[in-house]
């Protein structure tokens, strides 16, 4: 029997070609973007939860409130937290500790080094995080002087192969010993790290080391995480530690501190707002609850319209059905006819989405940054995808399959029976809802263009074009810093260089100095560059007033500050004033350093944005690079011309001249700037494109509605063709119904848009004022767009011979 109504369903689709295209069209699309989704979703919500113990791990986070009321939050706490919560409370079973503390030169001959960073863990790293080793013991890999654990790309990138135990890899500072190879960190894990150092071997380097972790209170450098006792009270817990930690402050503390624990399972998604943490990547749950609320739109639009469709195309089915039950068809037989043939386009369907997202998804994987799969494997999956294709089946069959078999076979066999057709029917609600979601996602799509244009366009008040910014990682680059610019600047595609402490879109920490006018009460704070002088012209900056700094030792007291710096110390007269910076605090740190320095201000520049758009302008004060806060750390240079292809090989020449030892680092400055909205621009590219696949798959379901009226009036439409209606006003006639539910749409669909659209924006602080243009736009586009898809069918109702349409029953 059910090969009997799978050989049926196969010559009805047959048939009925293009009905079944559009349904199966409709239905993969649906399928299709629906697991994409689900498969970027899960992704993101499982970050981290490949952790045996990942339920009951949290990392301390720190809520800081400065004097003048600024809180900011850190993933960084002084070295005692954990082993003294660990040791007073019994809520508290265990801790890990990390620490970055800059880069090292790394490689295992001459000619095969790199820089790579310094992580410092706890020799319990591997029996606190499941990190799988391959080859050595993780027990003891961090346990003795000079052992480093690394990944296995790592090994591969220095030995050729993985098994390296043991080995030697030189840095420039010590002689390391490979104990433990490790697979390279997924990349659902918050933490991504190619090589771990043990601690033992910092105590030696750093002789202070044992007396600075066991002692200090306050220096926060540490990202330190714990793992809780099941079903303990963490709001109690939080308090406690807030005592404990506050308690043991000294009289230098000057800010008020909170403790939090973050789950571990929550970093990746809830940590925009948290200085330091050694974030790999770091998500947006902004999008990630938006990505959930399309896919479940986008499959409940698609199964919906194939509701649309079966229940259009049933009605032309009535003789059919008739003619089954006068030769003895039972209700139950008809509807499992109705059914099977649901099922098997959904089956369909789904195979075709399942073989598209296959052969896609390594494309879509380099796209996203991703390493989404279809786990196959997975019982889960079969179960999930197998409950949607009886729903999306059974949902679309089973009203006209109920409807049909309770027809009379003489009233069947009569004439065919229009199922559903009321003034404001389940199907007119659903194009409403369709089109309401499309013209909310042609909006977003709208101002998330709009923005992102913003803040390339917008001016940073220096000119990013053609910069290449170059490391100064080692003491020889930093010793010879004067000839080896004299050697770049005698190549004759670069125009300027110059050196600094710190560069725009820095990627480092940076000094944040306490500016006091001497002679008043104005205080402030400014970012602290040391520069040269050539600063301003490598980089375009405008001077408004004074001068330039100058190379000389004369020099070394001069500043130049921003006009942002000059109105809030509240310098009428800047030229010539002297200023106080008793202290600096460095970016993600909270202990302020005495830094006794007097200068004077030699010059006012035009305000330039050192960050992205999503950190507010700051005031500036760039210092000679004589000055005794921060000593250079790179190179900046600006090339006549885009060249770089023949340029570089000449730069790194020069530097392998002055620094055998170590390679060049180089960053352009323009792609460093475009990273701060990669993740935006892709997520906006992905709202475009399922913005259009929602658009396509509303319109296939107006297209089964056109029909579906179309054939409910075509004597309507005869009759006025007789009484000399033309083709315009039948259109019309059929068209208006629709135009009407686009409008509802569109009332319906512009609060909510401006609401999702308003909740992103809220991400930058520098963003665009919602244009009211882009609301009419979307909803004449999604408006063009459905005449258009219902114009085929009103056309040829229109055109249709009238005596063709009046001898139809």
């Amino acid at each position: 029997m059910i090969k009997n109504y799978l050989k049926i369903a196969w010559r009805y689709l047959h048939k009925n070609k293009i009905f079944s295209f559009v349904n199966i069209t409709g239905l993969t699309l649906g399928f299709f973007c629906s697991i994409l989704l689900a498969l970027y979703v899960i992704d993101e919500l499982r970050f981290d939860t490949f952790h045996e113990d990942a339920a009951r791990t949290y990392r301390i986070i720190q809520k800081i409130e400065e004097v003048d009321g600024e809180t900011r939050k850190v993933a960084t706490v002084a070295p005692l937290v954990g082993p003294e919560a660990v040791a007073q409370f019994p809520e508290a079973e265990t801790y890990l500790r990390l620490i970055e503390i800059g880069r090292l030169t790394v490689g295992n001959e001459p000619q095969n080094r790199d820089y790579e960073r310094i992580w410092i863990a706890d020799s319990n790293f591997f029996q606190f995080f499941d990190y799988k080793a391959l080859y050595g013991n993780p027990t003891e890999a961090l346990s003795r002087p000079d052992n480093i654990v690394i990944t296995e790309s790592t090994a591969k990138k220095y030995f050729g192969r993985t098994d390296v135990v043991g080995e030697n890899l030189y840095t420039n500072v010590f002689q390391a010993t490979v104990s433990a190879v490790i697979e390279d960190f997924p990349d659902n894990s918050h933490l991504t790290i190619n090589t771990i150092h043990a601690v033992p071997t910092w105590e030696r380097e750093i002789g202070q080391w044992k007396e600075w972790v066991s002692s200090n209170w306050t220096s926060n450098s540490f990202v330190t995480y714990l793992k809780m006792r099941p079903d303990f009270d963490k709001k109690a817990f939080e308090g406690k530690l807030t005592s404990l930690v506050t308690e043991n402050y000294g009289e230098e503390v000057n800010y008020q501190s909170n403790f939090s624990l973050q789950p571990l399972t929550d970093i990746h998604l809830y940590s925009s707002e948290i200085q330091g943490g050694m974030n790999s990547r770091e998500g947006n749950p902004l999008y990630t609850y938006m990505f959930i609320i399309i896919a479940v739109l986008l499959l409940a639009i698609a199964c919906f319209n194939y509701m649309n469709l079966s229940t259009a195309a049933a009605s032309r089915r009535t003789r059919e059905v008739g003619m089954r039950k006068t030769l003895g068809a039972q209700k139950w037989q008809l509807i499992g006819q109705f059914v099977g043939e649901a099922l098997l386009v959904s089956t369909c369907s789904l195979l075709l989405a399942l073989f598209a997202i296959e052969l896609l998804l390594p494309q879509l994987n380099v796209y996203l940054n991703k390493s989404l799969s279809l786990p196959f494997d997975n019982i889960q999956m079969y179960t999930v995808l197998g409950i949607i294709v009886l729903i999306a089946g059974i949902s679309s069959a089973i009203y006209p399959a109920f409807f049909l078999s309770r027809v009379e076979p003489a009233t069947a066999l009569k004439k065919e029976i229009k199922i559903g057709v009321n003034t404001f029917s389940l199907r007119k609600i659903l194009v409403v809802a369709q089109f309401a979601i499309s013209i909310v996602m042609i909006s977003t799509t709208i101002i998330i263009y709009n923005q992102l244009q913003y803040v390339e366009q917008k001016d940073l008040g220096f000119n990013l074009n053609n910069l290449l910014v170059i490391d100064i990682n080692s003491g020889a680059l930093r010793s010879q810093f004067e000839s080896i610019k004299q050697e770049f600047e005698k190549l004759s595609d670069i125009e300027t260089v110059t050196v600094s402490s710190r560069v725009p879109g820095e990627w480092k920490n940076f000094p944040i100095a306490n500016l006091e006018h001497r002679g008043s009460d104005a205080k402030s704070q400014a970012i602290f560059v040391g520069v040269d002088e050539d600063f301003l012209d490598t980089y375009n900056i405008e001077l408004l007033e004074g001068r330039a700094l100058r190379n000389d030792v004369a020099d070394s007291n001069s500043v130049m500050l921003t006009e942002m710096a000059v109105r809030q110390l509240g310098l009428e007269d800047p030229i010539g004033q002297v200023l106080d910076v008793p202290s600096t605090v460095w970016s993600g740190d909270l202990n302020e350093q005495d830094t006794p320095y007097s200068p004077r201000v030699v010059g006012v520049i035009k305000n330039f944005h050192f960050q992205s758009f999503r950190e507010e302008m700051r005031p500036m004060m760039l210092a000679s690079y004589r000055n005794p806060i921060h000593s250079i750390d790179y190179y900046t240079l600006r090339a006549s011309n885009a060249n770089w292809q023949n340029i570089l090989p000449l730069l790194q020449e020069i530097n392998s001249r002055f620094d055998p030892e170590n390679p060049m680092e180089y960053t352009f400055l323009g792609n460093r700037f475009d990273q701060f909205y990669e993740e935006d621009r892709i997520r906006g590219q992905l709202f475009m494109v399922f913005s259009m696949i929602i658009v396509l798959i509303a319109c296939l379901g107006l297209f089964a509605l056109a029909s579906f009226a179309i054939e409910y009036r075509i004597q309507e439409i005869g009759i006025r063709k007789v009484l000399g209606a033309s083709a315009f006003e039948v259109n019309w006639l059929l068209s208006k119904d629709f135009a009407v539910l686009i409008g509802i749409a569109f009332i319906l669909a512009v609060p909510v848009a401006w609401y999702a659209a308003q909740s992103w924006l809220q991400e930058f602080v520098y963003r665009i004022t919602i244009p009211i243009w882009v609301f009419p736009a979307a909803g004449l586009t999604a408006l063009f767009i459905a005449l258009a898809t219902i114009s085929y069918q009103t056309l040829r109702a229109a055109w249709m011979n009238p005596v063709k349409s009046l001898g139809r029953e």
